[in-house]
């Protein structure tokens, strides 16, 4: 079931399924090399796999190169726990796009976290509307919590 497809990319968004979880975990590995100040992988690696089991798992896929992006929502606070897209297809819409249906389920904004080293992922995040709620936040002040229009 597509919740969202955006034909001139030639991506949609789905729920995704345990067959999924091995290439989001190459996602979620691929893009922790962008953030040398996260925790060890490992350790990483063990939260996704809290959230993979715990909340609803959103996945843009491409028809050649499978799943691209995905992102983790707790639909009762709601909360975006995890939002990674494959390097190669970052700046093509596919986070807003996971934004928009994980938004769309909520039914309400939706509220994240962003580590504050990465200024890339604020900006962006502001781009879209986004307002930073506490300046610091999450593991050891190491975050900023946002809330999405």
């Amino acid at each position: 079931m597509k919740l969202l497809s955006h034909p001139g990319a030639g991506w949609s968004v789905r729920r995704a399924t345990g067959v999924d979880f091995p290439e989001i975990t190459a996602i979620f590995r691929t893009c922790l090399e962008d953030f040398p100040w996260r925790g060890p992988a490992l350790e990483e690696s063990l939260r996704l796999r809290i959230a993979l089991v715990r909340t609803e798992i959103l996945v843009a896929e491409e028809a050649q190169a499978g799943a691209i992006g995905f992102l983790a929502l707790e639909r009762k606070t709601p909360y975006v726990s995890h939002l990674f897209v494959d390097p190669d297809w970052q700046f093509c819409g596919v986070g807003s796009g996971l934004l928009e249906v994980a938004r769309d389920i909520a039914r309400r904004p939706l509220q994240l976290d962003v580590d504050v080293l990465n200024l890339k992922a604020q900006a962006a995040y502001q781009a879209l509307g986004w307002t930073v709620v506490t300046p610091a936040g999450g593991r050891a002040g190491d975050q900023i919590r946002m809330l999405g229009p």
